[in-house]
């Protein structure tokens, strides 16, 4: 989502839900914007929007008032028709808050500077501002400290569809306050390099929330769903519209699953337009892009040809803007995957069919040997088998963006050269599954996917793709 939309979605929600009652003055937008460390253009947008639906007015030189009174029926029903309609994706995205974001917060904590630290710790301790803006920096300052934008439209959007209103309850944050603030504790250990008591108190705050959220649906909402549940979503591009890009995504998939092999050509864009449901100035775009990134070559008169593993890394055009944006987002697919995959490995291999299916995949890739794919094969079974329905949508969309690395199969050298590199994963996922040590399994996936991150950033800085040494794990 657009930066205004979150705040919008934000202020609106809490105008809702009484936190901003009629006539009550909205925060200044010079503080909004400090809070959400964006533009004031963009807290303006949000404003605008906000004053054109009918939740404030404007008085010049006074700021932003709620300009809608609602009685307290009213906003009693406003939180249970929010929350009801909510209540099966918020379970489930709180079931997935561990083994999807306790890590990487605990590393974005670690990653941190002390200004940041310090800018965390005097947030904290002022009373002035809500928890939902404390949170806001949060986000800023500690996921921030990863410089993934792929991660951070992640984590804004389960704050915006879960915690921000969660929190604008005040009734919601009875159960932090005879405690000790975790944010403030988290700080210490990180300036006392306590990265073990670090991780307690991540995983203890992590399960006061999920506590906190099974008591509010528990006891606080009475109400089925008055309508459609409406389900976690993200979205793994800046902009909804780029349609060339899911086109893409599918062509990719048909490269990986041998439906399009080396040297094959691609049918006429007409009949790709009429099968994708796109138009062909959208066909065009796309087929032009994956010429730039090399794994495709047209040829006048001729078609569209598929290129091979080494064909494909000479073509790829890395100085094209719209090829390195999407190699960044490939490599920081990657980042988000490999500081993952362990738990939710872990919440997988519970199912047998699970432990199968990952068998037979290793199997084949020794038989076919591609053994580039065992990644791509190994993750594949977390979005398959998971329980948990956001970890499933998450895990499925990361795996579209490993696609845009294509053309870096062949950065670990030759055919013989790729096989001798994974061999010895492929050989250590298996012997942990023949022996069922499922702590081996999972920490075995994350070194190959941490050893990936670090090759294939490095590369892409070689070729002048900057950021993307950033992104490593350490």
């Amino acid at each position: 989502m657009e930066l205004h939309q979150i705040i919008y979605g934000l202020l609106a929600s809490q105008i809702e839900f009484g936190t901003y009652r009629y006539k009550d003055p909205l925060p200044k937008m010079e503080e909004v914007s400090q809070w959400f460390s964006v533009s004031l253009d963009t807290v303006k947008a949000a404003y605008r929007q906000l004053k054109e639906n009918g939740y404030i007015i404007s008085v010049r030189k006074a700021g932003a008032f709620v300009a809608v009174r609602f009685q307290d029926e009213e906003l009693e029903r406003n939180i249970q028709k929010y929350f009801s309609l909510r209540k099966n994706a918020v379970m489930d995205l709180c079931h997935a808050f561990v083994p999807l974001f306790s890590y990487i917060q605990w590393y974005g904590l670690k990653n941190a500077g002390p200004e940041q630290l310090d800018e965390l710790e005097h947030l904290c301790t002022r009373s002035n501002i809500l928890r939902p803006y404390v949170l806001a920096q949060h986000i800023r300052l500690i996921y921030g400290s990863l410089n993934n934008d792929l991660l951070l439209r992640l984590i804004w959007q389960a704050y915006l569809f879960f915690q921000a209103p969660f929190f604008s309850l005040p009734s919601n944050l009875v159960a932090f306050e005879d405690s000790d603030n975790p944010l403030l504790n988290m700080i210490r250990h990180c300036r006392q390099n306590d990265w073990d008591g670090l991780w307690k108190t991540v995983a203890a705050c992590q399960e006061r929330i999920a506590s906190a959220t099974r008591w509010f649906y528990e006891n606080r909402v009475t109400i089925d769903p008055p309508g459609e549940p409406v389900p976690f979503d993200w979205n793994i591009f800046q902009s909804p519209s780029q349609r060339c890009y899911s086109i893409a995504i599918n062509l990719l998939k048909g490269f990986r699953l041998g439906i399009f092999t080396p040297e094959d050509f691609l049918p006429a864009p007409a009949e790709i337009a009429e099968h994708m449901k796109a138009s062909a100035i959208t066909v065009r775009r796309t087929l032009t892009m994956l010429n730039q990134l090399g794994v495709i070559q047209s040829i006048n008169g001729v078609g569209t040809k598929v290129l091979n593993m080494e064909e494909s890394m000479k073509n790829c055009d890395f100085t094209q803007p719209v090829i390195q944006r999407r190699m960044l987002d490939f490599v920081q697919s990657l980042q988000i995957l490999a500081m993952t995959c362990e738990a939710c490995a872990k919440i997988v291999i519970k199912d047998a069919h699970a432990v199968g299916e990952w068998k037979d995949r290793l199997a084949y890739i020794k038989e076919n040997g591609r053994f580039e794919s065992v990644i791509f094969a190994s993750l594949e079974i977390i979005p398959l088998y998971s329980p948990n329905q956001v970890i499933r949508e998450i895990y499925e969309k990361l795996l579209q963006l490993l696609l845009w690395g294509y053309p870096l199969r062949s950065m670990h050298g030759s055919r013989a050269d790729i096989n001798s590199y994974y061999l010895p994963h492929i050989n250590s996922l298996q012997e942990s599954l023949e022996r069922s040590d499922w702590d081996s399994l999972a920490a075995e996936l994350e070194n190959l996917l941490i050893y990936e991150l670090r090759f294939a950033a490095a590369r892409l800085e070689e070729l002048g793709i900057k950021g993307a040494t950033s992104l490593i794990v350490r």
